[in-house]
């Protein structure tokens, strides 16, 4: 049986149709850019399928769901890789006792639905199906109707396109909320999978990172956001980022992730934003973790009263792609760059960090040394010959967790802006 061609000319309902009424055996492959993934038929019927990469590998999954534990999965983790080639993880658990057949194979169910759902929301991609391909290193296989996988695929479509509808975006910020229509119901009764949702909910971390952390798949975990919604028990708020490019933000890179959030910690009094951005780079989703806040206001007047109004200070993950970077922040009104002052080792990543930033053209940015270790610090003088800047760039001292001396960078760099 040849089929092949492109998912833009025939839908993949229209090819599991084809494959279930010849009764054919085989592996249906779906590739785009990077991204690709098998699902395999047996006489017509679906019994395995994966994805490339696998966004929540069957271990993964058994322990988000509770059937087994971080630890357990850890152990089985160890004993398969003794085990050697060709050990299964599934069989391991199976082994050893922690978990039973039934629960296994629902986790592989789950695992074939969100991946011919994954594969149903591509509006392209080629696919090649190849007869009598089987699958040959997996223990556990289950066997799925066609029809019920489309079903399955088509209403979780379905109810995407309503959550999105509703909520807006999968970055906005949910609140907890009290409103007449949670007063009309009374006692509140919270399922286990609302509860795993609830406690992620705190004012700061967006849907994306909720759906990370919560425990459930990204779909269910969706729905049941959806749900505490639509009833009234939590409202969302456009995510700060989303101010860029329209008012005054200040973007700050620096080359360890923990020092650029300890910066905006201390500047915000943890007043801050988790979100996760999901990016398409070179035709792969990039998740990236974005930490945002708000530079408090002053009660000053003058200059220093009107910059602390409305001002975005954000950073991202410092092993975001340059093309992340440059979407996010390419609008920034300043940048901060943080150094690591310790040494001239040390200033190999803010060199980078500085081509970057004049990549983008003559934007206002200041660097802002810091040591991460109290030995040896370089001079601001020793600094600037590293990196090669000018006296026209600010270089400033900062302790990072010093409000004080973090907000006097941020307002210089906000001062080459007002210039």
């Amino acid at each position: 049986m040849l089929l092949q061609g492109n998912l833009k000319e025939f839908s993949l309902p229209n090819i599991f149709q084809l494959v279930k009424m010849s009764a054919k055996s085989g592996a249906l492959t779906i590739r785009r850019g990077e991204e690709w993934g098998k699902i395999f038929f047996r006489h017509g019927l679906i019994y395995y399928a994966f994805s490339v990469p696998q966004h929540l590998p069957l271990g993964e999954r058994l322990v988000k769901t509770g059937a087994i534990s971080t630890e357990q999965l850890r152990t089985a983790l160890e004993e398969q890789k003794r085990a050697g080639e060709g050990a299964r993880i599934g069989a391991v658990l199976l082994g050893s006792g922690v978990i039973d057949r039934g629960t296994l194979e629902q986790g592989v169910r789950e695992q074939i639905q969100d991946t011919a759902f994954k594969f149903f929301s591509w509006p392209d991609g080629d696919f090649e199906f190849s007869a009598e391909e089987q699958v040959t290193d997996e223990d556990i296989l289950v066997e799925m109707n066609v029809e019920n996988v489309i079903m399955e695929g088509c209403r979780r479509i379905d109810e995407w396109e309503l959550i999105f509808e509703q909520l807006g975006s999968l970055e906005r910020v949910p609140h907890l909320a009290y409103s007449e229509r949670v007063e009309d119901r009374g006692e509140i009764t919270l399922t286990a999978e609302e509860w795993r949702v609830m406690v992620h909910i705190d004012g700061r971390a967006d849907i994306n990172v909720i759906l990370r952390d919560c425990g459930l798949d990204r779909f269910h975990g969706a729905k049941v956001i959806y749900s505490l919604y639509s009833s009234g028990l939590i409202v969302v708020s456009e995510p700060p980022i989303e101010g860029i490019g329209r008012g005054l933000s200040v973007a700050v890179l620096g080359p360890i992730d923990i020092y650029n959030e300890v910066f905006l910690n201390t500047l915000t009094d943890a007043n801050v934003v988790k979100q996760l951005r999901v990016e398409m780079i070179d035709e792969k989703e990039i998740e990236i973790p974005v930490v945002a806040g708000q530079l408090p206001s002053s009660s000053g007047d003058g200059e220093e009263a009107t910059a602390a109004q409305e001002v975005i200070v954000f950073t991202a993950s410092a092993s975001a792609p340059a093309q992340a970077w440059r979407r996010l922040a390419g609008e920034s009104s300043a940048w901060v760059l943080l150094a690591n002052a310790n040494d001239r080792d040390s200033l190999h990543a803010t060199r980078r960090d500085l081509e970057f930033v004049r990549s983008l053209g003559d934007v206002p940015m200041v660097v802002a040394t810091y040591v991460s270790m109290a030995d040896d610090e370089l001079s601001p003088e020793q600094v600037a010959k590293a990196l090669g800047i000018d006296a026209g760039v600010p270089l400033i001292p900062c302790h990072l967790r010093d409000r004080e001396s973090v907000t006097a960078v941020v307002r210089a760099a906000l001062a080459l802006v007002e210039r």
